[in-house]
């Protein structure tokens, strides 16, 4: 019998193989990354482009296009698409975001053959009907309403605004005149200028046969290439901080929202990889320091997190939590405490062990499934990164020393480089 009292041997990840894809190439250049595992009958197939908020002349235009895009297409409409998909046991999702957007398909992989015509055609003549727009625009008003009624969305927008700038597609906030500025002819031009070969990307994964490629040259193979004049080019204003913000949303809440950070880098950055474990060390997980701090030991929260987030041309790292409104002060302070403590002395080689066990688990599981392996595959390829990159980050999560945390945490986290939100 199991002696239950006793922790489990912990088990030390061995060595971390990442797949490579097949690399295709359809006659209008389109690349095509096939990941091939599995013995499952199944496929997802996604197509990426260059066509988020980084590549929009207009505000709202590119989530508001990816948005319309499901309306359908000149031959079908909103309602024929979803039965088409849904006859088949498939899922069409279409998401977006600061850089791309994403069309994604699950489906058996005897039916891919069917569904992509649908795809194409919805690629190639999507209708934009006028009264789907207004009601899209009515619904995004009144979902802002109910957001903006919300602590934890006003602090995040309020935190990224200020990291970026207000007319910076990563900084920029809606707002319910913004909606009213988004018109038909300036969709269909973004659609027009960024939904084309040249700004495609293309992974299917599952089990992949070569009648599925070629099925893929034969429906995405002509689709056109841009001649527009590329994408605007945006700069980073320099920072201005320290600053503190405090707002009191409503005085009947009960709740205060937290949010400390500051801008970082994307994922070329050379302290990318060890940043990630000191975020790990300090807030990256269920166990980690401010868990253990403002929830176990002070009942502050349920829940605080510190996390790395790494976009294609910037980044930002931040801590995020909701605490009572009549304890936020206090919370405040054992937040600084614990990145002071990070600060000045190395956490212990304990510690650094269980952090960098935990951290190769979260890779290793990450590993585990056709699926995941291709959304891996991906963020490296979005992020012009091969795998190299994928093999140094897990030797940096094996090799990193106390020493290094320190110092990471010296570098990067003074309170005088932090921005501080709260809203209440």
């Amino acid at each position: 019998m199991i002696n239950r009292s006793k922790a489990p041997h912990i088990q030390t990840v061995g060595t971390l193989n990442l797949h490579r894809p097949i690399v295709h190439q359809l006659s209008n250049g389109i690349p095509v990354y096939e990941v091939s595992l599995g013995s499952q009958d199944v496929i997802k197939l996604e197509l990426i482009f260059k066509a988020g908020r980084w590549c929009e002349k207009e505000k709202l235009i590119a989530r508001i296009t990816s948005q319309l895009l499901k309306a359908g297409s000149h031959q079908h409409n909103a309602e024929q698409l979803a039965d088409f998909f849904e006859y088949y046991g498939a899922s069409l999702n279409i998401y977006d975001g600061f850089n791309t957007v994403n069309i994604q398909v699950y489906c058996l992989a005897k039916h891919l053959k069917m569904l992509l015509p649908m795809l194409e055609e919805l690629l190639t003549t999507p209708a934009f009907p006028t009264e789907e727009l207004t009601k899209l625009l009515k619904r995004n008003r009144q979902n802002l309403k109910v957001q903006l009624q919300k602590n934890d969305v006003v602090a995040y927008r309020l935190f990224t605004e200020e990291l970026f700038g207000s007319e910076h597609p990563y900084g920029y906030n809606s707002s319910e005149d913004s909606f009213d500025k988004v018109t038909l002819t300036s969709i269909q031009q973004h659609f027009k200028d960024n939904y084309t070969a040249n700004n495609c990307t293309i992974f299917v994964s599952g089990k992949v046969s070569t009648t599925i490629i070629e099925l893929l040259e034969q429906h995405f193979g002509s689709l056109p290439s841009s001649t527009t004049a590329p994408a605007p080019q945006w700069e980073l204003a320099p920072l201005q901080l320290p600053k503190k913000i405090h707002q009191v949303l409503s005085d009947d809440s009960l709740q205060a929202s937290i949010r400390i950070g500051r801008r970082t880098f994307s994922r070329e950055h050379p302290d990318c990889d060890q940043f990630y474990m000191l975020n790990m060390v300090l807030g990256g997980y269920f166990g980690a320091r401010l868990m253990q701090n403002l929830r176990e030991e002070n009942g502050y929260t349920y829940g605080v997190y510190s996390s790395l987030e790494t976009l294609r041309y910037s980044g930002y790292w931040y801590i995020h939590t909701d605490v009572g409104k009549d304890v936020k002060d206090a919370a405040l302070t054992e937040i600084y405490r614990e990145i002071e403590r990070l600060q000045d002395s190395p956490i212990p080689l304990q510690e650094m062990e269980m952090v960098r066990n935990y951290t190769l688990g979260m890779q290793l599981t990450a590993l585990d499934g056709v699926f995941n392996v291709a959304s891996i595959l991906k963020s490296l390829v979005t992020a012009d990164l091969d795998d190299s990159y994928y093999y140094k980050f897990i030797q940096t999560i094996k090799t990193i020393t106390p020493e290094q945390i320190q110092a990471m945490a010296q570098k990067y986290l003074n309170k005088e480089d932090l921005l501080e939100v709260v809203i209440e």
